[in-house]
Parts: C-alpha cells; structure tokens; sequence
C-alpha cells in the first residue's frame, strides 16, 4: 500500500523544522502521523530505534490504546508530516480496509524487531 499516495495532499499538513520533536516518550497522544518529506528519527532513552522516510506512519499506538507515546520522534532535517486523529483512521479502515491491515503490518514488523532484539 502506497501511504504517501493517498496522503499526499493532506490538507492538515504540518511543517517541522529540523530538530523539533514531533513529540516525546512519555506525553499523551491522540494522532498518528505520515511523513510526507523529510525523516524523523525515533529514539528510546537516546537510543535510535529507526529512522522514518517518506510514507511511513508512526504514532500509531496512540491511536489503538490512548497510552502515552513510548518513544521520543524527532525531525532530524525539515520535514512536512500528515497527522491522522481518530476519526480519519476510522474513516480511512471503512475506506480502505487495506489501510487498517498495513496500520497493523507497521506495529506488527516493530514489535517483532523490538523482541527480536531485546
């Protein structure tokens, strides 16, 4: 699935220079986010766990479980990112239920990588 394609020309596009936390381990979350340019940088306790290109989601668990966010995401050069609240990933699944499988592919993959190097 092509997440860039379908959020290309999101109309809540968000600007975030290079070096602004998109936001910290440990604050509360309501929305997930799509980069559209740029890269973001998600460490925990300063330890980078992956770097995010164009297309990929993160914060994604904010939506599932309202816990606070579990990682620290930084723009680690000027970048431009779509953010996703409720009620457009619920619409986005009755959409396009694809989108709800690669949501869940995403979290799965990380959660996978996390274990496997724990």
């Amino acid at each position: 699935m092509d997440v860039l394609d379908i959020f290309r020309d999101a109309p809540n596009a968000r600007a975030v220079p290079a070096g602004e936390p998109v936001f910290r381990r440990g604050e509360p979350g309501d929305v997930m986010y799509v980069v559209l340019e740029g890269l973001i940088e998600v460490s925990i306790d300063g330890h980078p766990v992956e770097r995010l290109e164009p297309g990929s989601i993160f914060g994604e668990m904010a939506l599932v479980d309202a816990s606070p966010r579990s990682a620290d995401a930084i723009a680690a050069v000027d970048s431009s990112l779509a953010p996703v609240d409720q009620a457009w990933f619920v619409y986005m699944i009755k959409r396009s239920p694809q989108f709800g499988l690669h949501v869940m592919s995403v979290m799965a993959n990380r959660l996978r990588r996390y274990m496997t190097n724990a």
